[in-house]
């Protein structure tokens, strides 16, 4: 009988201490509502400069594109250079400013590239991107995206100005097939 009264306690007690909270989500705050054109024609911006400041070797251009934070990274492939991961700010603008400093030249490409396939979700906050972006052989061997690459982009919101916070390309090399094909 004492351990029947003491189970019967013990169960209480954690069937109180689990009580289920229910939560109104009219008591919580509404999200602000998004101005998708607006957000996109910033993001897309954001996208457009930040690669021209890349292949033009402006630096400081380049960087106020990007969260400077230890959680950012970059994730690609290509052929000459295998796997490439960088994390962190701290790295990816160590890496940026040697490549700019070995290829100091700027890069004509920077206006040329064509972006099609753009898949774009944006949230208060946060938005991600994917694209196919297609580029020119220029001959920079170091800081050349010729051909098609597979992109993806991560944004975050900072200050009211979208940030680049994770950056993925995968450079697939191959032309595009003429459409009448």
């Amino acid at each position: 009988m004492k351990n029947i009264k003491l189970l019967l306690l013990i169960a209480s007690i954690i069937f109180i201490g689990c009580e289920s909270k229910t939560i109104d989500v009219n008591d919580e705050p509404a999200e602000k509502e998004i101005d998708f054109e607006k957000e996109r024609a910033a993001i897309m911006k954001v996208l457009e400069e930040e690669s021209a400041a890349f292949w033009d070797k402006d630096f400081e251009k380049y960087a106020s594109y990007w969260v400077h934070e230890e959680y950012i990274r970059t994730m690609g492939w290509w052929e000459q250079g295998g796997v490439t991961v960088v994390n962190g700010w701290k790295e990816r603008e160590s890496r940026t400013k040697q490549h700019m400093e070995l290829s100091p030249e700027p890069n004509p490409t920077a206006t040329r590239v064509k972006r099609e396939n753009i898949n774009l979700r944006i949230y208060n906050d946060v938005a991600w991107m994917t694209f196919d972006q297609y580029g020119e052989d220029t001959g920079d061997a170091l800081m050349d995206m010729p051909d098609l690459s597979r992109e993806t982009r991560i944004f975050e919101k900072q200050n009211g100005e979208w940030k680049i916070a994770y950056l993925g390309w995968l450079l697939e090399g191959q032309e595009k097939e003429d459409e009448g094909n």
